[in-house]
């Protein structure tokens, strides 16, 4: 048995909190205790995957509502047993099937795993047998498992009829690195026993059962090359299924899909973000620090700093074909605190009466 753990605990919010409260949570907490900004510190980085952990079960609306009924028989640090069954539903769900962050199962609870199973990335959207699932692991902030839909050979993707098109979804990460990714999916082929008739000498088919088709497992590895951006189009020569008795293969093409990130936008070439700062830093200017891609960069604001202004971090932003880079792009956040001495509640009082 596990432990039961409280996930709006781990983050600091209320259970009612809304999305949004969660999701700056998360923000605030993740640099916090980023291994980047703690390096050789094991307490925070044990507290960065508690942190992903719980931003995974609380910002998915399926899973947040699985967790809160499971939740409510307990407390924290009480001794949990899962439901039977558990973790179905997180492998597969009815009618869908799990897209995601891609984050790394080993590095998740006994807790997490015995409500949301071991995220195999596979399941069925439509009745098609869909699947990709990436084989690699690591990345910030737990990036690892793919998500894809396998459309077949009626979607056109080419000219042969073994040709098959997928949907990659892809974290912001992978789109920023590339390199070379392994990917293993399952896809329908005609039976080999009965070639795609379902009987053999007017009987069933026992391979097939009659469906005249077997499922295929094919791993894979793609180089993600730079550029690649939201709705590019992959083309994996040979890698399709094969159509004929000589062993004839078709290609395999992907949709490439990147998966929404919890504080960049992509903006063409460019990645926008939101940086929270105080009510005297906006005022007095201030070097602050901005989260990028590769790390954290460190930038002045400008005295008298309005709500809404954007900074340009040139060059931080996504990488071209040509190596070039976009711009990262800082839209300021003045945040006011939520607990103040009564020191400063004066000093702000007299600033209110001085205007």
């Amino acid at each position: 048995m596990a432990k039961f753990i409280d996930y709006y605990s781990v983050l600091g919010v209320a259970k009612a909190a809304s999305g949004d409260e969660i999701k700056s949570a998360y923000r605030k907490l993740a640099m916090k205790h980023h291994p980047d900004r703690n390096p050789g510190n094991k307490a925070a980085e044990n507290k960065f995957k508690e942190i992903n952990e719980a931003y995974e079960a609380l910002s998915d609306a399926k899973k947040r509502g699985t967790y809160d009924q499971l939740g409510r028989s307990y407390r924290e640090g009480q001794e949990f047993t899962p439901p039977p069954g558990g973790g179905a539903d997180f492998r597969q769900a009815p009618g869908g099937q799990y897209s995601g962050r891609d984050f790394d199962p080993d590095g998740f609870s006994d807790f997490f795993r015995s409500i949301f199973g071991e995220m195999s990335g596979f399941g069925q959207r439509g009745g098609r047998e869909t699947g990709f699932g990436s084989l690699n692991r690591g990345g910030f902030p737990g990036r690892g498992d793919y998500g894809g839909d396998f459309y077949g050979d009626e979607a056109g993707a080419g000219s042969s009829p073994g040709d098959m098109e997928a949907a990659l979804d892809l974290p912001l990460e992978d789109i920023f690195r590339g390199g070379q990714k392994k990917l293993t999916f399952n896809y329908k082929s005609s039976c080999p026993q009965c070639r795609g008739a379902g009987r053999i000498r007017n009987r069933v088919c026992p391979a097939c059962r009659g469906a005249g088709e077997t499922m295929d497992t094919k791993e894979t590895t793609i180089n993600l090359p730079k550029g690649l951006r939201d709705g590019a189009r992959l083309r994996l020569k040979g890698q399709g299924r094969k159509y004929s008795a000589s062993g004839k293969t078709g290609d395999l093409y992907l949709k490439i899909r990147i998966m929404k990130h919890p504080d960049f936008r992509v903006n063409g070439d460019d990645l926008d973000t939101d940086t929270d700062v105080t009510p005297w830093d906006a005022v007095l200017g201030a070097e602050i620090s901005i989260p990028a891609l590769d790390g954290t960069v460190k930038v002045k604001l400008p005295p008298r700093s309005h709500n809404g202004r954007r900074l340009r971090i040139a060059g931080r932003g996504l990488p071209d074909k040509d190596g070039s880079r976009g711009d990262l792009y800082a839209t300021i956040r003045i945040d006011i605190p939520q607990s103040l001495t009564p020191q400063q509640t004066e000093l702000f009082r007299k600033l209110k009466e001085a205007e």
